[in-house]
């Protein structure tokens, strides 16, 4: 088997139809059986293509792997630029990457993600290190330089755009996170994500200190 380091980049195989195809039976079976007990073969199977177009396209089971976590956060909108949102006032830019974070984070796909790596942390540590460096990983990196150019505009002031930016997803995961991910609540409405999106960037912004008169 190639090392980790080998495995961890990026696959750089452009997203045809056939690819994408691989990607989203590949999300269905990992959902499924998780990482450890996934098979190149089944996932095959599962898109109904060839052994050979498969490897074509994703060499290892942890190239794939990357691509599924890679592909749900680009269609949840986390594989942003922070320039998009020039000229957008504060506010709105958090409530924007705010309801893309939570979408996604809690989403049921993410969630029985998320529950499959803690489960196999301890035996299998490789997908948690693939889970985090292609999901977790990628989007503070998006975070950060997105918090750092707010402060570059003046929008923000601070001399440490990482932590706040850190802070902000923590701010997010909270509301019903903690439930989801026991399997204590339902996936909340879209209504209900937005609404606590709101009032968690308000008090983001605002912090807790009395108003000066």
């Amino acid at each position: 088997m190639q090392s980790l380091e080998q495995n961890t980049s990026q696959p750089t195989v452009s997203y045809d139809a056939k690819a994408e195809q691989i990607v989203a039976a590949a999300r269905e079976v990992f959902l499924e059986l998780g990482y450890a007990a996934t098979s190149m073969d089944q996932v095959a199977q599962q898109a109904r293509v060839s052994k050979t177009t498969l490897y074509t396209r994703f060499p290892s089971k942890e190239e794939l792997y990357t691509a599924v976590i890679s592909a749900e956060c680009e269609r949840r909108g986390l594989r942003f630029q922070p320039e998009m949102f020039d000229g957008l006032p504060l506010r709105d830019i958090l409530v924007q990457v705010g309801r893309r974070f939570v979408d996604l984070l809690w989403s049921d796909a993410a969630i029985r993600v998320h529950q499959a790596v803690v489960g196999e942390a301890t035996r299998m540590p490789v997908a948690a290190q693939l889970y985090f460096q292609a999901g977790p990983e990628q989007g503070i990196a998006n975070f950060i330089a997105l918090f750092t150019r707010l402060n570059d505009r003046g929008l923000i002031a601070t001399d440490d755009p990482a932590f706040v930016a850190r802070q902000f997803l923590a701010t997010m995961q909270g509301g019903a996170y903690c439930q989801l991910m026991l399997g204590l609540c339902a996936e909340p409405t879209e209504e209900e994500r937005y609404a606590f999106v709101e009032k968690a960037v308000d008090l983001f912004l605002r912090g807790v200190a009395p108003a000066t008169p």
